[in-house]
Formats: C-alpha cells, sequence, structure tokens
C-alpha cells in the first residue's frame, strides 16, 4: 500500500524481494520475483519507480541485484539468465532506458550456465558471476551496451598435469570479496574457497572436516571491510572467521599495531591497520636492520612476529614502514616486543 511493489498472489500479501542494493546517487533498487515490473527503485525524496522488460513477465524467478561502476544493474534471473539495466539516470524517463538479457551464447554473455546464482562486484570493477556450474567474470561491464567485446570468460587453473575451469563442476552458492580484493566462494557441496585477487590461486579451502564449518553447504557471506570477519552462513547456522584483510584506505589513517606491546608468550600474528591498500610494508630493528617484509591485504598487513630466517625476534622496539607504489603515500609506526 506504500510502494510500487507488486504481489505474487494479487489482493494478498505476498510480496518476494529477491535483492536490494543503493546505487552511487542513493536510489534503493529492489528486485522482486515472479511479477509483472520485477524491478524497482525508491529515490531519495520517496518517490517511487517500475520497469518491466519484454519477455520477462509472471514466470520469471529474479534474485540478487549489484550495481557497477558505470551505473548498469546486475540482475540475476536463475534459469533464465542475467538481465542488466542501466536508466541513464533519468528514472521518469522511460526512452533513454537501456538493457540487455545475457544467457549462455556468444556475443550474449556466454555464461557457462543460464541457472545464475550469485554475484559481486570486485574492487576493480569486475563482474563475478556463480552458476551451477562454475565462476564466469566480465572483465569488461561497461561494454555491455556497446559494439565491443564483453563476454563472460571462465577461469582456466592447472590442477596437478591437467586444465580444467575455476568450480566448472561445483554449484556456487555466494560470492564476496575481502579488501585486498581475494574473492571468498561459497558452494552447495564442497565448502568454502579463498581464491586470489585472479582466481588463479587457491589460498584456503574450508570443509566441514578440515575446518569448524557446520557443513559444507554455504548459503550465503559477508564481509565486515573494518575488522575482516567472513560470516559464513550454512544449512546448519552461521559462524565467522578472522580474514587479514580488511578495506584500505585513501590516504593512510590512524596507523597502529595491535597487540601493542606484544608480551611474552604471545604466538599469534601481529596486525598493523589502517594502510593504503596494499602498501608495500617493511619492519626493522631500532638500528635500521631490515627484520621483516610484506604487501598488506588491502588495509592491513600482517607480521608473525618472525624474522627473515623465520625465528621469533627478540625483546626491542620495532619500526614499521609502509609506503605505497610512487612513494606519495608513506607512515611509521612502532611495536614494542617482549619476548
Amino acid at each position: 500500500t506504500d510502494s510500487v511493489l507488486q504481489s505474487v498472489i494479487p489482493g494478498q500479501n505476498y510480496y518476494r524481494v529477491g535483492g536490494l542494493e543503493f546505487d552511487s546517487d542513493g536510489n534503493l533498487w529492489t528486485v522482486s520475483t515472479e511479477v509483472d515490473n520485477l524491478l524497482n527503485v525508491k529515490e531519495p525524496n520517496g518517490v517511487w519507480g517500475s520497469f518491466s522488460f519484454s519477455g520477462l513477465g509472471l514466470n520469471t524467478r529474479a534474485g540478487s541485484i549489484v550495481v557497477d561502476a558505470s551505473n548498469n544493474k546486475w540482475v540475476l534471473l536463475p534459469g533464465t539468465g542475467i538481465l542488466v539495466f542501466n536508466e541513464n539516470k533519468t528514472i521518469s524517463n522511460l526512452q533513454d532506458d537501456e538493457y540487455v538479457i545475457l544467457v549462455n551464447s556468444e556475443g550474449s554473455g556466454n555464461l557457462p550456465d543460464i541457472d545464475v546464482v550469485s554475484i559481486a562486484v570486485d574492487l576493480d570493477n569486475e563482474i563475478w558471476v556463480g552458476t551451477n556450474s562454475g565462476i564466469a567474470v566480465f572483465y569488461s561491464p561497461g561494454d555491455v551496451f556497446s559494439d565491443n567485446e564483453f563476454d563472460a570468460q571462465q577461469i582456466l587453473i592447472q590442477e596437478d598435469s591437467s586444465y580444467q575451469y575455476l568450480l566448472e563442476s561445483e554449484r556456487v552458492t555466494a560470492i564476496s570479496i575481502d579488501g585486498a580484493n581475494r574473492k571468498w566462494i561459497g558452494t552447495e557441496n564442497a565448502g568454502l574457497f579463498l581464491m586470489s585477487e585472479d582466481g588463479m590461486e587457491e589460498i584456503y579451502h574450508f570443509t566441514k572436516t578440515n575446518s569448524p564449518l557446520f557443513s559444507d553447504n554455504i548459503l550465503s557471506l559477508s564481509i565486515n571491510q573494518s575488522t575482516g570477519d567472513v560470516f559464513i552462513g550454512t544449512d546448519m547456522g552461521m559462524l565467522s572467521y578472522r580474514s587479514g584483510a580488511i578495506a584500505g584506505e585513501v590516504v593512510h589513517g590512524e596507523v597502529y599495531a595491535f597487540p601493542n606491546p606484544v608480551k611474552h608468550g604471545y604466538v599469534g600474528p601481529i596486525a598493523i591497520k589502517g594502510l593504503v591498500s596494499d602498501v608495500d610494508v617493511r619492519i626493522t630493528d631500532i638500528s635500521g636492520n631490515l627484520v621483516y617484509q610484506t604487501t598488506a591485504l588491502g588495509g592491513q598487513a600482517v607480521w608473525p612476529g618472525t624474522n627473515l630466517e623465520g625465528k621469533k625476534v627478540s625483546t626491542g622496539i620495532y619500526l614499521v614502514f609502509a609506503s605505497d607504489k610512487d612513494g606519495t603515500q608513506t607512515v611509521v609506526t612502532k611495536v614494542l616486543f617482549l619476548n
């Protein structure tokens, strides 16, 4: 009664909202499943708008939505493909709207499977899509309405002496991007994967047999970018994992290390937070001798408290130097180590 949302059963309170997302202008986009107007928007001033699409009617299932850097809305249509829509910043003017339905054929999306399940936009504005047959990536999402090549590509990885597409035999149920642009990928039967930024390297593979996961059926993932906590929803409950990556700062923020001081008997990692993304981090003793070197994961670097030889450092004050690639963002902080 207070919006343009449509009920699946006219006259009854049966609304099925599959996804929500804000765009860069503060408009709230909502996705409704199995109705005529599957895409709706609530502007910051409270005015609603709705959109229907030729060929997508009452039998269309609709799920998650993400918005890319070009303001394109990517809507999952399980069993149909992906709807990509752009209103060209004129919500009330339907004449300049653009949309396309991406499917599993070349030149029209080239998805590995039209049964699309999950989607995420990474820090490079690449669209990662989880399907019933693995992962596909749109590396040039801004070209989706142009004549340029934009089809999704699958990631070819080597396993032992053979090559295969990333998770091609798995139903990919959830994708989330951490502060280092790494991909956390949940599956229906194979547990949880952490993949490198480009998806070529497996960093972790968590299952119910090698971790506290309640189940290998991952339903959802969400990351607290300020702390690095990865929240994992399974069919048997939720738990979290403290990741080493957090969102990076535009400029160095309040840079600090913790724990600090590092007391005798402590055996965990020392985290340096508040950094610009992916900076080079060097740790020296008070005399300037290099002790350890690493690269931040997003806005956080992790030091195991060891030297270059892998031995635990001695009692003393250690200096942490962080610098970005061009040297415009540098910072120094200290860590007191009591061994």
